[in-house]
């Protein structure tokens, strides 16, 4: 019981500090609504579907604080950050519950390479706060917060680990001859994506680094509908996101914010169909947000990053599973 108190204590601290942080860099905290209409558009994460009156329109909960949170970035707040609840129909694990927390910041005329300096000067405060230094035990793995954190090209990574160009394998059957060679079940039918996730899954994450954290930036364009897009040295479009890793846990998504909303509609439009043809009636749809849409286009640049929060307490503290580090848990 002790140890229970004391790391709810250190929660608590953490959460603390957290909001220490952002307020002294003139960051608003902001509070966004828990029963929305559109709840996320991702083809792949499943939302809570609440049961409504017969006459009114479907209710969600909300995969993330995202959409509600451009629209006051809409309004005029520059710098805005959020602590709160969000909620996806997935299996329990050890590194995720269904109703979660999440940390999730935005800043208006910033870079990505600003916002990867931004979640490295927030990680590096919390870690010398629990540990008094950057390098500390996370129960059997030593972690280094050392700066400056590496930055991994996914095509870097997919040269590195496969001897391979990902811009040269555009087609499914590429990636599919690349799977079985390396041994994995595949067939030139399924998705470029689906194939892209096997060889990450089983061949190049598996490798990263266990005993620091970094970033991940430059993903294929096919994985987000809500950022825009960079050019590398030969021409080549990629995603402008970026995932922030401490050691083979992912821990936040980030985003060159996408502002063009008729770009974003047909993004969305797309994600639906995704949706719809692997999952079919077995997912809620959802409409697409005409306020958000709306509300993108009076944005001015901006870069965010949702960041699982629980995830991060259990480095910091130590433990293996999100279930120690939950106040309570919801059913």
């Amino acid at each position: 019981m002790t140890n229970r108190i004391t790391l709810l204590q250190n929660r608590c601290i953490l959460e603390r500090a957290i909001r220490d942080f952002f307020w002294s860099h003139h960051y608003h905290e902001v509070r966004t609504p828990v029963l929305v209409q559109s709840p996320g558009m991702e083809p792949h994460i499943r939302p809570f579907r609440i049961q409504s009156l017969p006459d009114a329109p479907p209710r969600f909960l909300p995969t993330s604080p995202e959409f509600g949170m451009k629209k006051l970035l809409a309004q005029g707040l520059p710098r805005i950050f959020q602590i709160c609840s969000s909620f996806r129909n997935e299996p329990t694990s050890p590194e995720h519950h269904p109703e979660f927390t999440m940390l999730e910041f935005y800043e208006t005329n910033l870079t990505l390479e600003g916002l990867q300096n931004r979640v490295e000067e927030l990680f590096c405060s919390l870690a010398k706060l629990i540990h008094g230094k950057l390098q500390f035990q996370s129960g059997d793995q030593t972690i280094s917060f050392q700066g400056p954190w590496k930055r991994f090209r996914v095509v870097d990574l997919f040269q590195t680990f496969l001897s391979i160009d990902l811009r040269t394998h555009t087609d499914s059957a590429s990636l599919a001859a690349l799977c079985k060679k390396h041994g994995l079940e595949a067939s030139a039918q399924e998705p470029w994506d689906d194939l892209y996730f096997k060889l990450w899954l089983n061949l190049i994450e598996p490798r990263l680094p266990t005993d620091e954290a970094f970033f991940v930036t430059h993903y294929p364009l096919s994985q987000s509908s809500l950022c825009n897009q960079v050019r590398d040295e030969t021409g080549f479009s990629w995603a402008n996101r970026f995932e922030v890793y401490v050691g083979r846990t992912e821990l936040g998504n980030a985003f060159d914010e996408l502002r063009d909303p008729v770009q974003q509609r047909r993004n969305f439009e797309k994600d639906q169909r995704i949706r719809s043809e692997t999952y079919g009636a077995e997912w809620p749809t959802s409409p697409i947000d005409e306020e958000l849409l709306a509300a993108i286009e009076l944005m001015p640049p901006t870069s965010g990053i949702a960041i699982g929060l629980d995830r991060l307490i259990m480095i910091l503290l130590g433990v293996k599973s999100i279930d120690e580090v939950l106040f309570l848990k919801s059913y």
